[in-house]
């Protein structure tokens, strides 16, 4: 129990840190996306090391079988993600979102496709080995530990596009990305290892970011 209470307090800090950074430093983008990995990477080390197993027993990182189906979720993950900016797209500032990107993350037409290359690939995985990996397995009862974890990942995100919709929609987008977040750690477990939702999440950022870069070339 004293170990589990550590590693939530290391999780806790390192989601406090991230939005601290976001929200009060405001670096550019990469400058930001290192601290967040080494704040979150020194949770999961720490809590490695002090529960001695390896890390990835500690995020759950192991190899897949039998991923026809997983291929489906995917794609449909990226067609829903698609979907449902098709379907909010009259609702959304995408002229502030724009000048969000360009003004807050510093992102240009010249540097914005590396960027977006590293949130399918790097940042999720990142993200997945944290929530769905680490801050769930600090607890015994599975529920509990989903539950958990999908709402802090959602509270994470807070700092991300704060600003961004109307209360509506903010409200609405924080209880979507808790019910991924649920959707994700299901995929998890039914797969064994963070692999699975790692895939999955890549695909949603593949669609989130087609938009984003579709916003910084002014096709949109």
């Amino acid at each position: 129990m004293k170990k589990r209470a550590i590693g939530v307090l290391l999780a806790l800090s390192a989601v406090v840190l991230v939005f601290l950074v976001e929200q009060v430093l405001q670096p550019g983008y990469w400058t930001k996306s290192l601290l967040k990995a080494a704040a979150f990477l020194a949770a999961i080390l720490s809590y490695a090391a002090l529960s001695k197993q390896r890390v990835s027993e500690t995020i759950r990182l192991r190899s897949m079988r039998k991923t026809k189906a997983l291929l489906l979720c995917m794609l449909g993950f990226f067609s829903g993600t698609a979907l449902l900016f098709l379907c909010f797209r009259k609702q959304l500032d995408l002229g502030g979102i724009r000048e969000s990107l360009m003004r807050k993350e510093g992102l240009t037409r010249q540097n914005c496709l590396p960027v977006f290359a590293y949130i399918i690939v790097g940042n999720s995985f990142l993200e997945e080995a944290f929530f769905r990996g680490f801050v769930y397995r600090l607890f015994r009862n599975n529920k509990l530990g989903a539950l958990v974890s999908a709402l802090l990942f959602s509270a994470y995100h807070i700092g991300i596009f704060i600003g961004w919709f109307n209360p509506f929609l903010f409200i609405l987008c924080l209880a979507g990305l808790a019910a991924v977040g649920l959707f994700l750690q299901w995929i998890s477990e039914k797969y064994q290892s963070i692999a699975a939702s790692w895939l999955i999440h890549g695909c949603a950022n593949i669609a989130i970011n087609t938009v984003g870069a579709l916003l910084i070339f002014e096709v949109l």
